[in-house]
């Protein structure tokens, strides 16, 4: 989707940058592969764009003009998927999915997706293609006082998380595993509203280390708040 775009956007001056947040970049080479992009594809293991940008979530998105100014900080990016013939529609591929989620789970599921603009998708898409056609003239174009009011606030606690996710990364390539999750544990509980900290430290338990956490992604949601995980568009 997003290569699509990117290919339908580039002639008026956008490119499309596509950022996966893994730790493991070999395990990010699938989807890009299959996806045959043709924008610049990158990988972040060290989730400098978490750091930098305030990015807690995929898939979120950001606008930088021509000049290097962020004109929307980061933010819910969900677009429309292409639907072939025969496929299931929007609606149907949702529901096939929580009927594979366990009943008393099915409820947690359904809020987080509540705010995933999948009643009208084209919402996020048409801003974008606006602002490409109209540049700073687009009325989806902050100001950088507006940006910097709608940007994630940044306490010492997220600085404190940045650094214990950075060890536990480390601890994790060194081979230390185990060690690696009271760092990933510390990151989560500095700022629990970073699903990019405990996304990718559950992704990263293999069978030989039981279950560190003693907990899991939908059961962190439902303790934490269903909308910090896809906060709602403003757009």
């Amino acid at each position: 989707m997003w290569q699509a775009l990117h290919l339908e956007l580039e002639p008026g001056g956008l490119t499309v940058v596509t950022v996966a947040l893994d730790t493991d970049i070999e395990a990010a080479r699938p989807f890009h592969d299959a996806g045959r992009a043709t924008h610049p594809s990158l990988v972040d293991p060290s989730h400098r764009l978490v750091e930098e940008f305030g990015i807690t979530n995929v898939p979120f998105a950001l606008w930088i003009d021509e000049t290097g100014t962020i004109v929307r900080p980061p933010e819910v990016a969900f677009v429309p998927h292409p639907v072939r013939p025969g496929d299931p529609s929007p609606e149907e591929a949702q529901a096939q999915m929580l009927e594979q989620i366990p009943p008393e789970r099915r409820s947690v599921v359904e809020a987080m997706m509540r705010n995933t603009n999948s009643g009208d998708r084209s919402r996020y898409v048409n801003a974008l293609r606006d602002w490409a056609a109209k540049g700073p003239g687009s009325s989806y174009a902050l100001t950088p006082e507006d940006v910097i009011a709608r940007s994630r606030p940044r306490p010492p606690e997220a600085a404190m998380a940045a650094a214990e996710f950075e060890i536990a990364q480390y601890l994790h390539r060194a081979g230390h595993k185990s060690d690696a999750v009271a760092h990933f544990k510390a990151a989560q509980r500095l700022d629990p509203e970073n699903w990019s900290y405990p996304r990718q430290a559950f992704s990263l338990v293999d069978e030989s280390m039981g279950n560190p956490y003693g907990t899991d992604l939908l059961a962190e949601v439902d303790r934490v708040g269903v909308d910090t995980f896809y906060p709602p568009l403003d757009i």
